[in-house]
């Protein structure tokens, strides 16, 4: 049984839900509430609806929605240079070459590029200059590779001092906790170098994150989220990514998991609330 699912079911247990296991390993599972069944699958839960999720997941539509509504690092998309022909209307750039140009237009190096659609630190590059871009985009839009995009993001680099992971349930903020210690040296995948997810204790700190996200729910609201923030070296706050299936293993690791059981205990009772 992965975390996710451990801390849904003690969540379970203290609000006096009962859940059935269909699956050997215990990783999918149904809770009976007042509505009836409802279905969660490792770190894929019913609080979000189908719509929410995909915007989470991509990451061009979610700049666009909230550009703004928080600050956001400016941000690009383009189409693979390669597409079918018959979505080549939707391409802003038919080259790379094209795409560099716009890039020089609107930024200046270092760049963030990644993908579209990609978790886990996949396919993000800090690029400092055209050739290391060019790169970039040939993985990106590598149809060989099984993390292939079809379309690639340009980023402004916000110079960061530290990071952090603010998750809410349907509105609330629940808790926050920072992703690593080493976020100024681009460390995307901080849990493979040794780097540990650090519970937020300072509620003057946790109160400017959670202030910070709250317009979002004026304009998008979510059941299940966490949101990535940065705080860069003028202690300015930028909102990076939002997850709606984030995972808990390696804050549970150097932590609790206590925080993550009421961040389900307040999403099932609210989504039990809401029929």
């Amino acid at each position: 049984m992965e975390n996710n699912i451990k801390s849904l079911t003690k969540a379970c247990d203290e609000l006096g839900f009962s859940y059935e296991f269909i699956d050997l390993d215990n990783n999918f599972v149904r809770v009976k509430m007042d509505n009836g069944w409802q279905y969660f699958e490792l770190n894929k839960t019913p609080f979000n609806t189908e719509a929410a999720f995909c915007i989470c997941k991509d990451k061009s539509h979610s700049y666009q929605l909230l550009k703004d509504v928080v600050r956001v690092p400016k941000t690009l998309d383009f189409l693979d240079f390669n597409v079918s022909s018959k979505y080549s209307k939707y391409k802003h750039c038919n080259s790379i070459a094209a795409a560099l140009a716009r890039i020089d237009d609107n930024f200046t190096y270092p760049i963030v590029v990644k993908q579209n659609k990609g978790a886990l630190g996949t396919n993000v590059f800090l690029c400092s200059d055209a050739l290391e871009t060019e790169k970039a985009f040939q993985d990106i839009f590598n149809h060989q590779s099984k993390s292939y995009d079809y379309i690639a993001l340009a980023q402004e680099f916000v110079t960061t001092k530290s990071e952090y992971r603010l998750l809410c349930a349907y509105g609330k903020p629940i808790f926050a906790y920072q992703r690593g210690s080493a976020a100024a040296t681009f460390n995307v995948k901080y849990w493979e170098h040794g780097e540990q997810a650090q519970l937020v204790t300072d509620k003057a700190l946790f109160q400017q994150l959670a202030d910070f996200v709250q317009p979002i729910y004026d304009e998008f609201p979510m059941g299940w989220v966490g949101y990535d923030i940065i705080i860069d070296d003028k202690d300015e706050l930028y909102l990076i990514e939002l997850n709606a299936s984030p995972q808990f293993n390696n804050f549970i690791e150097h932590n609790s998991s206590e925080p993550v059981i009421e961040l389900y205990k307040h999403a099932l009772t609210q989504l039990n609330k809401r029929g």
